[in-house]
């Protein structure tokens, strides 16, 4: 076990690729400010949220979601953000993204030893952000 943690909402353990998975939630759910001692930590995704789908937009959302990685996750590094909208998501104001990722299993212990994965990021259902292993 690589790394360890404590699921934010039912309190059950979380080892390597969960815990991972939980931290990417955290950072990207996370305003810029919001937390007291460390103002600079977050993903800043939630001013995005709501706003008209352009080319510009969507690009900016990608940017976001690699910078907010490579800064506050050291066990992943993004490889390429993807935008994956069907035509019904447009139609709906909705939009996915696929992240394809090198995981670094010990990556906060100084170890960049990599294994590929990808991380789906979405809006859900309630409109806040999602984010589920593709594979891994």
């Amino acid at each position: 076990m690589a790394s360890a943690g404590i699921h934010r909402v039912t309190g059950r353990l979380l080892s390597d690729w969960e815990h991972v998975l939980q931290s990417v939630d955290v950072i990207f759910e996370t305003e810029i400010g919001e937390r007291v001692m460390l103002r600079h930590f977050g993903g800043g995704m939630r001013r995005l949220l709501g706003r008209k789908l352009t080319p510009d937009i969507l690009a900016l959302a990608a940017a976001v979601f690699a910078l907010s990685i490579t800064i506050w996750e050291p066990r992943l590094r993004v490889v390429k953000v993807s935008v994956a909208p069907s035509v019904e998501e447009i139609r709906l104001g909705a939009v996915s993204f696929v992240m394809e990722v090198a995981y670094r299993p010990r990556g906060h212990l100084g170890d960049l030893t990599e294994e590929p994965a990808l991380i789906g990021v979405g809006v859900n259902g309630a409109g806040s952000l999602t984010t589920m292993a593709l594979a891994a």
